[in-house]
């Protein structure tokens, strides 16, 4: 299985086995990570003032911005630091190519492959999350599917959980258990939208959102799943009028998005702003119900 070194100065990496390693060019995105399960842990990336010894290592080789998806290996941290390689030239060198090969040694930090199916999912009854970055500087993601490749090592694509701010945190024990999922699928939904669609497809995942929301809130059946309007009004007789009033709004911007009632009424183009507030809504909705906090 492989093994990467980093060369702390220059920031090169070298890839290899048994210590005899050649450069990977261009030089890969390595990222301090950390493998827990949430429920039995702090959500506290990676210290800075950690021992190498314990750390944890992503290299990333794909990175989706608008599906939130990336996929990479892990690497663990050698118990001895640094270790001494035997080295091919780096293309970033050049002076390198005039020395003997057998020559070229460098101290590097050294991490080696790890089949994380065996380490953290096998036979557990729970996926591990993954916090990518340092202190306070991290994501959260979750891991989605495990790939043994031809090298031995475990490709791992990940799906960041955070909604990067477009949407406050959820509170998941909150939600009714057998709408957690359908809840989760819709507001995944919108925020993929939010990435690379116009206004008007935002406002419609935002308003399929705010459907499944109330559903799940009043446990309605399904023949008031398409009445957005009737579970607005229940929140009204509830006394919860900011909850009623931000779903409101993101049914009249769904309605006026329409090209219909746009020529009908003669109203006004939608517009990115609008988009924004109809996101705000859904968040503003998804705290007064007591499922989610502003960060």
């Amino acid at each position: 299985m492989l093994s990467i070194g980093i060369e702390k100065h220059q920031g090169l990496v070298y890839e290899g086995t048994g210590r005899y390693g050649r450069a990977v060019w261009p030089t890969p995105i390595i990222t301090p990570a950390k493998i827990l399960f949430e429920s039995e842990e702090d959500l506290k990336a990676e210290s800075s003032n950690d021992s190498i010894t314990s750390a944890c290592r992503f290299r990333e080789d794909f990175f989706d911005p608008i599906s939130r998806i990336r996929r990479g290996r892990f690497y663990f941290a050698d118990n001895s630091q640094p270790l001494r390689w035997f080295l091919q030239p780096h293309p970033a060198m050049p002076f390198e190519t005039t020395e003997k090969k057998h020559d070229l040694t460098k101290d590097l930090d050294t991490f080696n492959g790890n089949t994380i199916w065996h380490k953290f999912i096998k036979d557990q009854k729970t996926l591990p999350i993954v916090l990518l970055g340092l202190d306070d500087r991290f994501t959260t993601w979750k891991i989605i599917d495990v790939e043994a490749i031809s090298t031995g090592e475990d490709l791992v694509t990940l799906k960041a959980q955070s909604k990067f701010g477009v949407l406050p945190e959820l509170i998941s024990e909150e939600i009714p258990e057998i709408y957690r999922a359908a809840i989760d699928e819709s507001l995944n939904n919108f925020i993929d939208t939010t990435h690379h669609s116009a206004p008007t497809s935002v406002i419609d995942r935002a308003r399929d959102a705010a459907s499944m929301i109330l559903i799940a809130y009043f446990n309605a059946g399904q023949e008031k799943a398409k009445d957005l309007g009737n579970l607005t009004k229940k929140l009204e007789s509830e006394q919860m009028s900011i909850a009623s009033s931000a779903a409101k709004i993101i049914a009249r911007l769904h309605a006026r998005a329409k090209p219909v009632e746009k020529q009908k009424r003669q109203l006004r183009a939608i517009r990115e702003q609008d988009a924004e507030l109809a996101s705000q809504c859904l968040g503003v909705m998804l705290c007064e119900l007591g499922w989610a906090n502003w960060p």
